[in-house]
Formats: C-alpha cells, sequence, structure tokens
C-alpha cells in the first residue's frame, strides 16, 4: 500500500507525565473533542490498575490537512489514571495496543507507565483482564479511525516494551 499523509485524517494529541516524564499519544477521530475525552478516559479508567499514575495535562487538535495542533478542552485534563511511580529501568515501559482498519492500514497507540512486560513482551488473551478491558473499550468505540480514515479493529494482545530512546536517555 502507498503510504498516506500524516494529516490525512483530524487528530487528537493527549500530553501526559508518568514516572515524572512527559509524553504524548494521538487518537484519530472526527469526533468532538469531548466525546474522543470520553473514549480516552474510559480507555485509562479500563487499564488503570495496569499502569503507574499518569496525568493528562493537555489536549490538542489538528484538523485533516493541517500540522498545526491547537489546545483544545477533553474534560479529562488533570484526571489521574493509575497509581505509583517507577524509576529505572521500570520508567521506560510501555504497553502497545495494535491493530488494522477496515481498508487494512496500520494503527497502533503506545501508553508508557506499564507495570510489566509479560512473560514474552507481549500480553495475551487471559492473561490479563484489565488489558483487555482496554481493548474492549478502544473495539467498542464507533469514532476511533486509523489514516485512511475507516474504523479500527484492536488486536486482542498487547505487546509490551521497553522504549529504546529512554533506555539509552538513562545510561551514563
Amino acid at each position: 500500500m502507498a503510504p498516506l499523509p500524516p494529516n490525512s485524517t483530524p487528530r487528537f494529541k493527549f500530553n501526559y507525565t508518568v514516572n515524572n516524564t512527559d509524553h504524548s499519544f494521538q487518537v484519530r477521530s472526527a469526533g468532538s473533542p469531548s466525546a474522543v475525552g470520553s473514549l480516552v478516559d474510559a480507555f485509562l479508567e479500563a487499564i488503570a490498575d495496569a499502569i503507574y499514575g499518569l496525568t493528562i495535562s493537555t489536549a490538542e487538535f489538528a484538523a485533516d490537512a493541517s500540522d498545526i495542533f491547537l489546545p483544545v478542552t477533553t474534560g479529562i485534563e488533570g484526571n489521574v489514571y493509575g497509581t505509583g511511580f517507577a524509576g529505572p529501568p521500570e520508567e521506560n515501559w510501555f504497553y502497545g495496543f495494535i491493530g488494522r482498519s477496515a481498508g487494512g492500514r496500520r494503527w497502533h497507540l503506545d501508553i508508557f507507565g506499564a507495570r510489566t512486560l509479560g512473560t514474552d513482551y507481549r500480553i495475551v488473551p487471559g492473561e490479563s483482564a484489565v488489558l483487555t478491558d482496554g481493548i474492549d473499550v478502544l473495539n467498542a468505540s464507533t469514532s476511533l479511525i486509523a489514516i485512511d480514515g475507516l474504523a479500527v479493529t484492536v488486536y486482542p494482545y498487547v505487546n509490551c516494551g521497553n522504549n529504546a530512546h529512554w533506555q539509552r536517555a538513562v545510561r551514563p
């Protein structure tokens, strides 16, 4: 498949802090800011027991065909999900939710603050009810889209990892 421009759909960027480090993730959706905020809130609530304390700081929106993100209010700014704090090396751990659009385009959502990497860097169905609940929330969404603007089906497993960028950043 030929690549599509990154700005081919509306995007929401959620900026957050976990383990004293700032991160962000993007959600593609043509929904309203409050609708997307509700989706992200339900997702993060579902996985809260599997993550360290994560605080949403701000949200931004970029319309399709635009690369400019402007602040928006989604209703979840300031919300805290999960508990606790991790230092090295756990502070770099993340969960990778992946799937495909109805048109076959890849989709992913990485969240830092993972409490476990599983036994083989993948959490499969039945291994974590909490992460399965998060997948169910994403799959139940009618507004989540991929880069091609089509609905997303999230796979029933979650990849886990130790982010290489942050891993190198803590080396002496």
